[in-house]
C-alpha cells in the first residue's frame, strides 16, 4: 500500500484545502516530514489512517470530535481525501467525521453527518469517473480490511510507528504488552479459554459443594425412637453432618440400616396387637348394638300409644263436619246454573259498549271538525287582508336597487386605496424591526469575537508557558558534554526554565476546547448578523419603491403621517358608503322577497276557502252517524239485566266465588276426615307388631356396655398411633438412604472431575502452586515476542556496534506476579544481562526502534502476503549522538530499500542535510498550516 495523494481540507492544523502529491516522492527510499512543533507534521499520518480505519494513528488524538480546524471557514468542509495504489491498482477514500456548519438557508448551524466512500479501479485498474463506489461504514471497512489486508491496529504497528509508541513496546510490564499482543496478533481466544476454564473449575467446587449439602441434610431428617440402640450413633452422624465433617458415608448408610431394620420388626409387632384389638371391638359393637335395637323398639311402641290416644277423641266431630257440608250441594247447583246464565249474555255486552264508543268516536270528530272550521273561517279574513297591505308595499318600493352599483364602485376605490396605504405601513414596520434584528445580531457579534479573541490570546500564552515548561523538564536533566535528547547538542549554555505559572495538559486542552467553542460561536453570530443586514437592505430598498409610487418624493415619516391621515378619512367615508349599500341591499331584498310571497299567499287563501267548504259538509254526515248510534245503544239496554258488562262479570265473579268456597268446605272436611281414620288404623297396626317383637327380649344395661366398648377403642387408636409414627418414620429413612446413596455415588464422580478441572484451569491461568505464573495466552504471546526479539536483534546489535542484544526474561522477578514477556538487554561489553530501563536516552531510543520495526517485520509476517511500499516514523532522533544518528539513517535505508518508501517525522536539523526528500509543513502568520515538497 502506498499512498499518491492526500488531500486535507479544515482537518487539524489545515483550515484550507491542502493537496499533497505524494507520486514526487517516488517509490522508493527515505523522505522527511520536518517542521515547527504544532505545525501539522504528525497530523499527516492522523490524516492517511483516518481516511483508511476512520481512527488517527495515535490513541491519544483519536477523537473524531477535534478533527475540525478551529481557523476553518464556515462554509469548507471537513475531510480527507486520500488516494492510495496497492497490488500495481489505484483506490480513491473520502471520509468526513461529524461536525457544526452554517445552515444552507436560514439562520444557525447544523449537523453535517460523517461519511465516507471507497472509490475501487475501474477495468483499467485506474481511477476514473466510471470507478465503482461503496459508502456504507460498514462495507467501506471490509473493503480495506479486503484491500490491504490488515486493521487498523496492525496497520499502525507495521505501517506507521506512531509518536509516543517506541517506548511503550520497549519498557511494558509483562500485563502491558500482552494487551498490546492481543489486538495485533489476536490472541484474545486464549485468554476466553482461560475464563472458560477459570469458570468451570469455580462451577465445579460449586456442585461438590451442592452434592455435600444435600447428603448432610438428609443425614439431619433422620429419625429412630428414643429406645433405639443407634439412637446415640445416629446423634453422632447429626453432629458430623452439621459441622460438614462426615468422612464415612458407607458407615452412614449402614447405620440407617440399622434402624429401617428396627423399624420394620417394631412395626409387625405393633400390627399383630392391632389385630387382636380389632376382634375384641367387633365382638362388642355386636352385643351393643343387639341392646341398643331392644330399647329402639320399646320406645317406639310407647309412641304409638300415646299418639293413638290422643288422636282417637277427634274423629266424632270431624264426621259431624262431613255432614253438614254435604247438605248445601242443592243450594250449589242452583248457583252454579245462574253463573250460566249471566255467562251467556255477554257478548250482548260486547255489543253495547262498542256502540257506545262508536257513538263518543263521533262525538270527538264533530267537536273537533267545528273547532277547525271556525279556526279557517278566521284564517281566510286574515290572509284577505294580508295580501291587501303586501300589494300595497311592493307598489311603493318601484324601481327600488338603482343607486346601489355606483356606491359600490365608489366603495372599492377607497378600499384599494386603504389596502396599499396598509402595504405602506406595514413595510415601514417591517423594516424597523429589521434594523433593530441587525443591530441586535451585530452587537452580538462584537461581543462573541470580543470573547473569542480574548480566550485565544489566553490560549497562545498558555500554551507557550506550557511548550516552555515542557523544555525547563527537559532542561533539569540536561548534563554538560551529554547529548540533548531533543536537539542532540552537547553544550548546554542557556538551560530552559521551568515557569510556576504553566498550565496542565489537562487544563491546556480545557482551554483549546474553550476557544473551540468560542469560534463556533462567533462564526454563528457573524453569519446571523450578515444574513439580518441582507434582509435590512433588501426590505429597504422595496419600502422607498412603493413610498414614491404612491406619494411621490417625501421621507419615510412624511410617508408614514400621510398615510395615517388618508387611512382615517378614507375609513369614514367607506363607512358611511358600506352603511348606505346595506340600505339598498335590505330593499332590494325585501321586494324580491313580496314579488315571490304575494302569489303564495293567494294560493294559501284558495286552500284554505276549500279547505272550510269540505269541513262543513263533514260536520253534517258525523251528526246523522251519531244518532243511528244512540237509537241501537238504547234498544240494547232494554234487552240486558245490568247497565254495563262490567257490572254483568262483577257479578259473576261474586257469585263463582261464594260457589268455590261451599266446594273447599265439603273438600276441607273429607279429607281431615280420611287422614284421621288413615291415622288411627296405622297407630293400631304397628302397635301390635312391636309388641310381638318384643315378646322374650332380655333387659340390657346400655351405659355400662358403651363404657367398656370406649375403653377398648382408647387402647386401640393407641396402637394405631404408635404403628403411625412408625410407618411415617420408615418412609422418611428409607427416602432419606437412598438420597444419600445417589448423591454420594454422585459426589465421587464429581471430586474427580474437579481435581482434573482444577489442575487444568490453574496450568492456563498461571496459578500452579511453585511454578512461574505464565498463562496460555502469555505462553502463545511470547512464541510471537521471541520472534519479534529475534528479528528486532539484526538491528539493534548493529545500530549498538555489536554492544547490546535484546533477551526475553524468562523468569519472574518472584512467583506472585505474571511473566513471559518480560524484557532484558545483554550487555556484550560485560557479558551480563540488565533491564531494559537502564538503558540511556538514546540507547532506549535504538532499541526501541529496532523493536518497533522488528515487531512490524512478524506483524507483516502474520498477516500473510500483504504488501505495504511505505512505512513512516514518528519523532525520537534527536537523542542521539552523530555515529548513532547514522547507523538509524543507514538502518531505515536498508529497510526501505528498492521499492519501499519510509517517511520520518524529526526537529533534528541534521537530518536535513542526510535526506534529499523532504515535506515542509510550516504556519502562516494566520496560524494556518501550509504544505511544500522539495524532490
Amino acid at each position: 500500500m502506498r499512498p499518491t495523494k492526500l488531500i486535507i481540507s479544515a482537518f487539524g492544523p489545515y483550515a484550507d484545502r491542502t493537496l499533497i502529491d505524494l507520486e514526487k516522492l517516488g517509490t522508493s527510499g527515505l523522505y522527511l516530514i520536518s517542521g515547527d512543533t504544532g505545525a501539522g507534521k504528525t497530523t499527516i499520518f492522523d490524516a492517511i489512517t483516518y481516511a483508511l480505519f476512520g481512527r488517527a494513528s495515535g490513541d491519544s488524538r483519536d477523537d473524531a470530535k477535534l478533527f475540525r480546524c478551529l481557523n476553518a471557514k464556515p462554509e469548507t468542509k471537513t475531510e480527507v481525501d486520500l488516494t492510495f495504489v496497492y497490488a500495481g491498482k489505484e483506490y480513491r477514500i473520502v471520509r468526513n467525521p461529524e461536525y457544526m456548519r452554517p445552515k444552507a438557508r436560514g439562520e444557525g448551524f447544523t449537523k453535517e453527518s460523517a461519511s465516507v466512500t471507497l472509490y475501487k479501479p475501474d477495468a483499467s485498474g485506474r481511477q476514473s469517473p466510471t470507478s465503482p463506489s461503496v459508502s456504507k461504514e460498514k462495507d467501506v471497512a471490509a473493503a480495506v480490511q479486503e484491500i490491504i489486508g490488515i486493521d487498523r491496529d496492525q496497520f499502525t504497528k507495521i505501517a506507521m510507528i506512531a509518536q509516543g509508541d517506541f517506548m511503550k513496546v520497549l519498557l511494558s510490564s509483562t500485563d502491558e504488552r500482552k494487551k498490546i499482543f492481543r489486538k495485533i496478533f489476536k490472541t484474545d481466544k486464549f485468554n476466553a479459554l482461560q475464563d472458560e476454564l477459570k469458570k468451570r473449575a469455580s462451577e465445579m467446587d460449586r456442585q461438590c459443594s451442592d452434592s455435600e449439602s444435600t447428603a448432610c441434610t438428609m443425614i439431619a431428617q433422620l429419625q429412630c425412637s428414643e429406645e433405639s440402640a443407634q439412637a446415640q450413633n445416629l446423634e453422632q452422624a447429626k453432629n458430623l453432618a452439621a459441622a460438614r465433617q462426615v468422612a464415612d458415608w458407607q458407615g452412614v448408610c449402614d447405620l440407617v440400616q440399622a434402624i429401617l431394620d428396627e423399624d420394620s420388626l417394631s412395626f409387625k409387632n405393633v400390627q399383630a396387637e392391632l389385630d387382636e384389638s380389632a376382634k375384641k371391638l367387633a365382638g362388642m359393637d355386636k352385643e351393643l348394638g343387639r341392646a341398643q335395637n331392644i330399647q329402639n323398639t320399646r320406645d317406639a311402641l310407647k309412641k304409638a300409644n300415646d299418639e293413638l290416644e290422643k288422636i282417637l277423641p277427634s274423629l266424632v266431630p270431624l264426621k259431624e263436619a262431613k255432614a253438614a257440608a254435604e247438605s248445601k250441594q242443592p243450594e250449589r247447583d242452583s248457583m252454579q246454573e245462574r253463573i250460566t246464565t249471566l255467562k251467556n249474555s255477554l257478548p250482548e255486552y260486547d255489543k253495547l259498549e262498542s256502540f257506545r264508543g262508536e257513538a263518543l268516536k263521533k262525538e270527538s270528530a264533530i267537536q273537533k271538525t267545528e273547532t277547525e272550521l271556525q279556526r279557517n273561517r278566521q284564517s281566510v279574513e286574515n290572509t284577505k287582508a294580508v295580501i291587501t297591505n303586501l300589494d300595497k308595499e311592493l307598489s311603493e318600493l318601484g324601481d327600488v336597487g338603482a343607486k346601489k352599483q355606483e356606491l359600490i364602485a365608489q366603495n372599492d376605490k377607497f378600499k384599494a386605496r386603504q389596502d396599499d396605504l396598509v402595504k405602506v405601513g406595514k413595510s415601514v414596520k417591517e423594516l424597523s424591526t429589521l434594523g433593530e434584528k441587525f443591530e441586535e445580531a451585530k452587537e452580538a457579534y462584537l461581543a462573541a469575537d470580543g470573547d473569542y479573541q480574548k480566550i485565544s490570546d489566553d490560549y497562545e500564552a498558555k500554551n507557550r508557558a506550557f511548550l516552555n515548561e515542557q523544555a525547563g523538564i527537559i532542561a533539569e536533566t540536561l548534563v554538560e558534554n551529554e547529548p540533548c535528547p531533543v536537539c542532540g547538542s552537547t553544550h548546554h549554555p542557556h538551560k530552559a526554565c521551568k515557569s510556576v505559572e504553566a498550565p496542565s495538559q489537562a487544563e491546556l486542552e480545557q482551554l483549546k476546547k474553550a476557544v473551540s467553542e468560542a469560534e463556533t460561536k462567533r462564526n454563528e453570530k457573524n453569519a446571523a448578523a450578515s444574513q439580518a443586514k441582507g434582509k435590512f437592505e433588501e426590505k429597504q430598498l422595496a419600502v422607498q419603491t412603493l413610498v414614491q409610487e404612491l406619494f411621490g418624493e417625501c421621507t419615510l415619516e412624511e410617508a408614514r403621517e400621510r398615510g395615517n391621515t388618508e387611512y382615517a378619512e378614507n375609513r369614514d367615508k367607506m363607512a358611511a358608503l358600506t352603511s348606505d349599500i346595506s340600505k339598498e341591499e335590505e330593499r332590494e331584498k325585501r321586494k324580491a322577497f313580496l314579488e315571490k310571497n304575494i302569489p303564495e299567499k293567494r294560493a294559501e287563501l284558495e286552500k284554505l276557502q276549500l279547505t272550510v267548504t269540505d269541513q262543513e259538509k263533514e260536520i253534517s254526515g258525523l251528526n246523522a252517524e251519531l244518532t243511528s248510534c244512540r237509537n241501537t245503544i238504547r234498544e240494547l239496554l232494554d234487552k240486558l239485566a245490568f247497565e254495563s258488562k262490567a257490572a254483568a262479570e262483577a257479578q259473576v265473579r261474586e257469585m263463582q266465588a261464594a260457589l268455590d268456597s261451599s266446594k273447599r268446605e265439603l273438600e276441607t272436611a273429607t279429607a281431615k276426615l280420611t287422614e284421621c281414620e288413615t291415622r288411627v288404623n296405622e297407630l293400631k297396626a304397628r302397635k301390635d307388631t312391636l309388641a310381638s317383637q318384643l315378646e322374650g327380649a332380655p333387659e340390657f344395661d346400655l351405659v355400662a356396655l358403651q363404657a367398656s366398648r370406649d375403653q377398648a377403642a382408647e387402647a386401640h387408636n393407641a396402637l394405631a398411633h404408635s404403628q403411625n409414627i412408625i410407618s411415617a418414620r420408615l418412609v422418611g429413612n428409607k427416602s432419606a438412604l437412598e438420597q444419600i446413596g445417589k448423591t454420594v455415588g454422585a459426589l465421587g464422580e464429581q471430586l474427580r472431575r474437579r481435581a482434573w478441572i482444577r489442575n487444568l484451569s490453574d496450568t492456563a491461568n498461571g496459578g500452579l502452586s511453585g511454578q512461574g505464573k505464565v498463562m496460555l495466552e502469555t505462553y502463545v504471546q511470547a512464541s510471537y515476542f521471541d520472534r519479534i526479539v529475534s528479528r528486532a536483534n539484526i538491528r539493534f546489535r548493529l545500530l549498538s556496534n555489536g554492544q547490546y542484544e535484546l533477551v526475553r526474561r524468562k523468569d519472574a522477578a518472584n512467583n506472585r506476579s505474571q511473566s513471559g514477556l518480560d524484557l532484558n538487554v545483554l550487555d556484550h561489553s560485560s557479558g551480563k544481562e540488565r533491564e531494559v530501563k537502564t538503558l540511556s536516552g538514546g540507547e532506549s531510543f535504538l532499541a526501541s526502534l529496532s523493536l518497533a520495526l522488528g515487531l512490524a517485520d512478524e506483524v507483516q509476517s502474520y498477516a500473510g502476503g500483504i504488501q505495504l511500499d511505505t512505512m513512516f516514523v514518528d519523532e525520537g532522533f534527536g537523542s542521539l549522538d552523530e555515529e548513532a544518528l547514522k547507523n538509524a539513517i543507514n538502518t531505515l535505508q536498508n529497510l526501505a530499500g528498492d521499492n519501499r518508501l519510509v517517511g520520518i517525522i524529526s526537529h533534528v536539523n541534521e537530518l536535513e542535510h542526510r535526506i534529499e526528500k523532504i515535506i515542509h509543513v510550516k504556519k502562516d502568520e494566520n496560524k494556518i498550516s501550509r504544505v511544500t515538497i522539495e524532490a
